[in-house]
């Protein structure tokens, strides 16, 4: 059973990088190289997607909520996608996710061979770093959304989010950014993105259910309502960070993590 103070650091860390663009995944790799989790830690990781999902969900509440109730509507009247908002970003949601989820399949294997090796996961988060850097060239965005047009490039960026060092929201955001969108939207898009995508995941982590038990009910309840308020937090720092547009100050995190962690693969034998 895993110490509750490693579920703790495990959970909050979790949190906070999956919400802001610095790499979930980069994080747990650094992580697992001083802590050992074990089979737990990976059935901990998957439950707390639904915790991290949750607080992606509140903080794009606006768009969802719109979206849902003007996507239903233009299943009966298709021409709502022309002249509402909120059908056209439900529509955007739909193919990005779909398409994310088809890219996240089609990588998988790739994933599951590199991510436990460090330099592999170090290149990854210095390419992250480099993409939230290229923020602050970005023209400032004036549109809601993407266009339709472009959420089959929408969410074949997120999908490769899932390549270790890799960012989901940092994808999603970076490239709607660069597509014109306003930054408060372009970030609750990547938010309910990312929110659905980790779900999916969970649903797929399932299959090892039988290790619950290992984990302990007050682990798992104090390691949810970590994740939670970790996203929560991260997704507050994310919001003021593009509010002052300084989001490509988070490079100066994520480079020398991947350029150190590039030289901790290098020095293994």
């Amino acid at each position: 059973m895993l110490p509750l103070a490693e579920v703790v650091l495990l959970a909050g860390i979790q949190g906070l990088a999956e919400a802001l663009p610095i790499s979930r995944s980069g994080h747990g790799a650094a992580l697992r190289l001083w802590l050992d989790p074990g089979p737990g830690g990976a059935m901990l990781e998957s439950i707390l997607h639904v915790a991290t999902a949750s607080a992606l969900f509140v903080g794009a509440r606006r768009l969802l909520v719109a979206a849902a109730s003007e996507g239903l509507r233009a299943v009966a009247r298709p021409s709502l996608l022309r002249s509402s908002p909120g059908a056209r970003d439900a529509a955007v949601l739909v193919v990005a996710a779909g398409t994310s989820l088809l890219t996240r399949a089609l990588v998988a294997p790739f994933v599951e061979l590199w991510s436990g090796a460090p330099i592999a996961v170090g290149f990854g988060l210095v390419w992250t770093g480099l993409v939230v850097g290229t923020t602050s060239l970005a023209p400032v965005g004036r549109a809601e959304a993407p266009p339709l047009s472009l959420a089959l490039l929408l969410g074949l960026v997120h999908g490769t989010g899932a390549l270790p060092g890799g960012s989901d929201v940092g994808a999603a955001l970076v490239i709607a950014l660069w597509m014109g969108a306003k930054p408060d939207r372009a970030l609750d898009l990547a938010l309910a993105l990312t929110g659905v995508t980790l779900l999916a995941s969970f649903v797929a982590g399932l299959r090892v259910a039988p290790a619950v038990p290992e984990l302990g009910a007050a682990a798992i309840v104090l390691g949810l309502l970590t994740a939670f308020l970790g996203a929560t937090v991260a997704i507050g720092l994310a919001k003021s960070l593009l509010e002052k547009h300084a989001l490509a100050r988070l490079v100066f995190w994520i480079l020398p993590l991947g350029f150190a962690t590039v030289s901790y693969g290098r020095s293994l034998p």
